[in-house]
Formats: C-alpha cells, sequence, structure tokens
C-alpha cells in the first residue's frame, strides 16, 4: 500500500483547495480519491446548504457568466465571440409567433412566448438596420414593431450533416404558406386602418381654413421670408438718396419685385393690381411684420434662458447718461420681470463690457481662468507687501522714471497748477520726488487694490474656483481637487444639496477611471453637452451657474452676435438702424419658424381682411 507524506498533504490543501468536483491538483491516488469525497460533500453542501439562497446564488452567478446564443437557424454567433446585440423573444404572444414563424424552428412552435423570452436570443444580424438604434454606446435596442427576416435557409443544403438537430429548418407545406400569407394580409390591413383613423381623426381636430385663408398665410409666409433674409443679409428698408432731390428707393419693394419676376404666383396675384407707383406695404403693415419677428427671435432667446434658469447682465461700454439713473435702473428691471418673465433672485452677475477690467487671463480659456483666479490671493499679498514698504518701492520707480526722462530731455519739475496754490515761502520746501510719493504712487497703488477687492471678493472668487468641476481642469490637477470647500455661495441653488459631497467624488471617479479613448472637455460648454452629465443633478446645476458668470470668456455664438452688433451700428448708417431688424441680424443662430410667425401675426391682427387689397402707401417711416 503506498504511503502518504501527510504533512505535505496538508500543506498542499492550504495552498490550493479544490472548488468542485473534477478540479483537483496532481497528487497521490489516495489523496485524490480523499479530496474527491470530501470535495463533492462540499459542493453538495454549497449547493443545497442549510441556506436557501445559496443555490438560487450560484445559478445565477452561472447564468450571467453563461453565454448567448443566437436561435436563427445556420447562425453560430454568440455573444463572448462578437459584439452583436442580442435580443429576447418578445413576450407578446402574437409578435412572438411571427419570430418564430420567420425562425423556421419547428422546435421553438410548441414553446410558450414566456419560455421563448426566458431562454432564446436572436442577433442583430437578423433584423433590419432601421429597427436597430442605440439608445448610449453601451445600449441597444429594437423598435417596438421589430421582426426578424434576414436569415440564411439555404447554406445547410451544402453540407447536410452540419445541421444541429434543434436548430432545424422546418419545410413549408402549402397550408403553412397560406396562414402566413393570411395572417400578414390581416396585420397589413389592421395597420392600415389604424393609420388611416389616425389621419381622421387629426384631420377632425384642426379647424377647416378657406381657400382665401390659406392663400393669406402663404402671403403672409412670403413676407416673413423676405423680412428674415433682409435681416440677416443687413439689408436696410430704404436707402438714404444720393441727392436730396432724389427720393428714398425701398429695398423691400425691390425685392418683392425681384420675388415676383422669379415666379412667387402668391405675391404676384397679391400686387398684381398695385399702381406702378405705390409701395406694396405700407409702413404700418412693414412695422407689423418686422415687431411679428422680432418678438418671436426673442421668445426663442427666452426660452434658452428660462431652461437654464439663471442669467447674468452684461451692459455695453460705460457711457455718461443724462437724467435720473435710477429710473434706467427700475425701467431695465420692468423690463426684464415682467415684459420677459425674468426673475432677479436668478441673477447670479452684472458687469459692463469692459474686457481690459478683467485681464487677459480672466477672459481667456477656462484652465486660464481658473489659474488666474488662484493667483488673486497672492496677488492681494503682493499689493499689500508693495504698500506696507512704499518708500522703497517708490525711491526704485522714481530713479526709473528719472532715468527715462533723461532719455527724452525732460526736466523734474512741479506741475504749475500746484505751484500756483502754494505759498512762496513753501515752494522751496516742496520736494518733487515727495510730490510725486503723495500725489501719483500712493493713490494710484490704493486705487488698484481696492479695485481688485471690490471685483473679487471673496464670494466671487470661491465661485470661480468651482471650475474645477470641468474635467479638463481635474485632469490636470491629477485629480485633486477639492470643490467642497467653495460651494457654499451657490448651495442654495442646488436641487438636493445633502448628496453633494457623494456626487462631488462619484464625478472625480468617473472622469479619473474613464477608458483611454474617453477625452477630457475642457470647457463649460462641452461639459454640458455630455449625455450623462443629467444623472449628477448638483454638478449640472453648478455648470449652468458657472457659464452665466460675465467674468467668463462668451460662448462662440455670443462672441459673434455681440460683434455682428458692433458692425451694424459701425457700418450703418443712424438714419437706417432699426432695432426688429438689428435683432434678426445679430441672431442668426435662432431657428425661426414661419408657421409660428404667421399664426402670431394672424393672433395680434385679426383685422386684417384676408380676401382684402394691399394697404395704400403712406409717407410715415418706420420706427427706429
Amino acid at each position: 500500500m503506498p504511503q502518504v507524506d501527510t504533512d505535505s498533504t496538508r500543506s498542499k490543501e492550504r495552498e490550493a483547495p479544490p472548488s468542485k468536483p473534477g478540479d483537483l491538483w496532481s497528487c497521490s491516488p489516495a489523496l485524490r480519491d480523499r479530496a474527491g469525497q470530501r470535495t463533492e460533500q462540499q459542493w453538495a453542501h454549497e449547493t443545497q446548504g442549510s441556506s436557501p439562497m445559496n443555490g438560487r446564488h450560484r445559478a445565477n452567478a452561472l447564468a450571467t457568466n453563461m453565454p448567448n446564443f443566437c436561435a436563427a437557424p445556420n447562425c453560430t454567433r454568440k455573444s463572448t465571440e462578437s459584439d452583436l446585440a442580442f435580443f429576447r423573444f418578445p413576450r407578446e404572444p402574437e409578435r412572438c409567433k411571427m419570430w418564430v414563424e420567420n425562425c423556421r424552428r419547428a422546435d421553438l412552435e410548441t414553446k410558450t412566448s414566456d419560455q421563448l423570452n426566458k431562454h432564446y436570443r436572436l442577433c442583430a444580424k437578423h433584423f433590419d438596420p432601421a429597427m436597430v438604434y442605440k439608445t448610449s454606446p453601451y445600449r441597444t435596442v429594437l423598435k417596438d414593431t421589430a421582426i426578424p427576416t434576414i436569415f440564411d435557409l439555404t447554406s445547410h443544403l451544402k453540407n447536410p450533416h452540419t445541421m444541429r438537430h434543434r436548430k432545424r429548418i422546418k419545410e413549408l407545406t402549402e397550408e403553412d404558406l397560406e396562414k402566413i400569407k393570411e395572417r400578414r394580409l390581416v396585420t397589413s390591413t389592421d395597420q392600415l386602418v389604424k393609420k388611416e383613423a389616425i389621419v381622421e381623426e387629426s384631420n377632425t381636430d384642426e379647424p377647416q381654413m378657406s381657400i382665401e385663408e390659406k392663400e393669406y398665410r402663404d402671403y403672409l409666409r412670403s413676407l416673413f421670408e423676405i423680412m428674415l433674409l433682409m435681416g440677416k443679409k443687413n439689408i436696410p428698408l430704404n436707402n438714404d438718396p444720393v441727392n436730396e432731390s432724389e427720393p428714398k428707393t425701398s429695398n423691400l419693394q425691390c425685392l418683392l419685385d425681384l420675388c415676383m419676376n422669379a415666379g412667387n404666383d402668391v405675391l404676384r396675384k397679391r400686387f398684381q393690381a398695385t399702381a406702378v407707383n405705390s409701395d406694396y406695404l405700407s409702413s404700418t403693415h412693414q412695422c407689423q411684420l418686422l415687431d411679428v419677428c422680432e418678438n418671436t427671435v426673442r421668445e426663442e432667446i427666452l426660452m434658452e434662458v428660462r431652461e437654464s434658469r439663471f442669467f447674468s447682465l452684461v451692459t455695453g461700454e460705460v457711457l455718461e447718461i443724462a437724467g435720473d439713473e435710477f429710473a434706467l435702473v427700475e425701467r431695465l428691471e420692468t423690463q426684464l420681470t415682467q415684459r420677459w418673465g425674468l426673475s432677479m433672485e436668478d441673477c447670479r452677475g452684472q458687469a459692463h463690457k469692459a474686457t481690459g477690467a478683467f485681464g487677459r487671463n480672466l477672459q481667456g480659456e477656462t484652465l486660464d481662468v481658473y489659474s488666474a483666479a488662484n493667483s488673486l490671493t497672492a496677488v492681494l499679498h503682493s499689493l499689500n507687501e508693495v504698500n506696507d514698504n512704499i518708500d522703497v518701492y517708490h525711491e526704485f520707480w522714481y530713479e526709473e522714471a528719472l532715468n527715462v526722462a533723461g532719455l527724452l530731455g525732460v526736466q523734474e519739475n512741479l506741475p504749475r497748477l500746484f505751484i500756483r496754490k502754494q505759498r512762496t515761502s513753501e515752494i522751496g520746501e516742496v520736494q518733487a520726488e515727495a510730490y510725486y510719493k503723495e500725489y501719483v504712487t500712493m493713490p494710484v497703488l490704493c486705487g488698484i487694490m481696492q479695485e481688485v477687492e471690490d471685483m473679487f471678493s471673496e464670494s466671487n472668487l470661491k465661485a470661480l474656483k468651482c471650475l474645477s468641476l470641468v474635467p479638463g481642469i481635474m485632469g490636470h490637477l491629477k485629480f485633486n481637487t477639492m470643490e467642497e470647500n467653495c460651494t457654499d455661495v451657490y448651495r442654495s441653488d442646488l436641487p438636493s444639496s445633502d448628496t453633494l459631497t457623494a456626487e462631488l467624488h462619484c464625478w472625480r471617479i468617473k472622469w479619473k477611471h474613464r477608458g483611454k479613448e474617453v477625452p477630457l472637455p475642457n470647457t463649460i460648454h462641452e461639459t454640458l453637452q455630455l449625455p450623462d452629465v443629467k444623472f449628477f443633478p448638483n454638478v449640472n446645476t453648478f455648470l449652468k451657474v458657472l457659464s452665466t458668470l460675465p467674468v467668463l470668456k462668451l460662448a462662440e455664438k455670443n462672441n459673434a452676435a455681440l460683434k455682428r452688433l458692433q458692425d451694424y451700428f459701425g457700418y450703418m448708417p443712424s438714419s437706417q438702424w432699426n432695432k426688429s431688424l438689428a435683432m434678426l441680424n445679430i441672431n442668426t443662430h435662432v431657428k425661426c419658424d414661419l408657421e409660428v410667425m404667421v399664426d402670431k401675426y394672424c393672433r395680434l391682427y385679426p383685422e386684417e381682411d384676408p380676401g382684402g387689397e394691399s394697404e395704400g402707401a403712406t409717407e410715415e417711416e418706420p420706427k427706429v
């Protein structure tokens, strides 16, 4: 009888215990028998153990690890060897029956829809590509009406022995073919009846319009197309004459003539009875059309603001305004709140368009803004250090100023106005260096420090430091960011501030452990365009607030709109300014629906006669 080394056996048992029967390591026969008996008992205990959940957990684990095989005949694809999506058989009995019929597998006809849904799959190769779509990079789904129609039913004929018995194709009889044709005919008839019922229901809901009303709406649609063209191409309504004796020429009149000559029958029918020397549209009618265009564009912009909720106010260059400035502020607030429906509680910033005041870095890219915001504290410390040692710095600056003045041939003198105000006995006692220190160096330094403190308060710096939520900045900082210390300034705006800490942690982990092929967004706008940012509601709200801060660089479309506004006032003569055309010109990125404009015009001006003739011309100019 062979001897067994019990010490070595115990050590091997500790090193590599078997996990199931048959998974034994290399050893002596006696040890293998004993280990096999112990392993079978252990396997039975794990499967039928005292805990009722052990067997279920093991079954679920095995089911999870098992691959999905395609149930279609002559198809050998499985999920572990293909990137294709696999779809379960539907639970609906009728639709499941159609799947089975198209598969042509007789063994599936005896199974219920629940059994087929639980145990059988079809790969995406058997569906029309139009029936398959992706809801995300990791999820592929079928349309609700998808039916598999692409099958290989002939390749097994070349080698009949390769056809597996359970996947054997069913040979259709004449009776089977007739049943399939009848079922498909009934299905297509039902779908056609449903479609006709939907069309009839939609037709009954819409009010029937007369021929005159339809023609009038087509006429308004043509006019709005011309108005949008004039705004987009920056074409004024009228041209100023070269000589005072010449009359003004109407660009709108010329465009209407051009459209009619190009074959616009709607306009030709409308204006064919108009006198030769009269205008097609009165100034009142022009103003009405332009007002509708302006209001439509403004509503589209305000809709975006309301959806994002937060906004900031950025006015133009600082100007001297005659009159009561408080009345102007109240007028602006009334316009925002009462007429435009915005709430000043959602306003997160106010500034003038003075980019030089913020510095180049604070108007640059997002990473530059974050770096500049973190350096502002050091700037304030440096300014305080200069102020504490003003004598030393002033002496250095004054010596450098004297060197530059000597090169330019400028003498060191006191200002004449200062000399006139001083007594004769005191003039000799005043030194130039002391004067420039008291009246130039110290006031300039104190003014700079005050401006920086006013413009960049502690709350402003905390808000700018929250830019580390942008994944590009997080990556630049090696994901060692602590936004929790700076989020108090906007905590009241968050939808669920209690979960902010956990959400910020998940946000960092998401980008830190991303795939190598996934790039990091470098701006707030790019981050907000991500589809999964909505799963982080607090981060999403923070980014929306930060995107409205006036210190940040404007988005590309907003910056382009601002430049077009400057060009409009720079190149267009003041006599041709029109606020409605300016609104259309600077907001060309806003998509306008002509049907919405037509509906709005008919609602605002219902007294217009659809069958009436065009209005006579008046000498009143459109309002500017």
